[in-house]
């Protein structure tokens, strides 16, 4: 067919049957490798629902009804680079009498004293 396609156009043209070959090589669309699940318009979707939402994989491929495992739109979200894992901030080591208080409650209760022993006048509590 593409044979017969070259002598045609090579004819109607005026041109050599290489050159239009080399043109039709050149316009042709590569499509190499597997089609994608999730089409872009999908992507913005999920990437629309996630990122205010603490929803499970399955829950947001429930909601958006996508015929896709949760893993692909686990690597929709790390392709898209919303999520992205940091180094934790250390905390400083705590002070002593926060431990004794952390660890012994009952001893921060007991040197607690209360401003207000005697209720003014004024003040009721119903």
């Amino acid at each position: 067919m593409t044979f017969l396609v070259l002598l045609g156009g090579s004819k109607l043209l005026a041109v050599t049957t290489s050159t239009v070959s080399y043109i039709m090589v050149s316009n042709r669309s590569i499509t190499k490798g597997r089609q994608r699940k999730v089409t872009a318009r999908e992507e913005q979707y999920i990437l629309r629902v996630l990122p205010n939402s603490p929803k499970s994989l399955r829950k947001v491929q429930g909601e958006l009804d996508l015929n896709v495992c949760k893993s692909t739109i686990r690597n929709v979200i790390k392709r898209s680079g919303i999520i992205v894992r940091q180094k934790m901030v250390k905390v400083l080591e705590m002070m002593p009498h926060h431990k004794t208080t952390r660890l012994c409650p009952t001893v921060y209760l007991k040197s607690f004293k209360p401003m207000l022993t005697k209720l003014p006048l004024s003040f009721s509590l119903f």
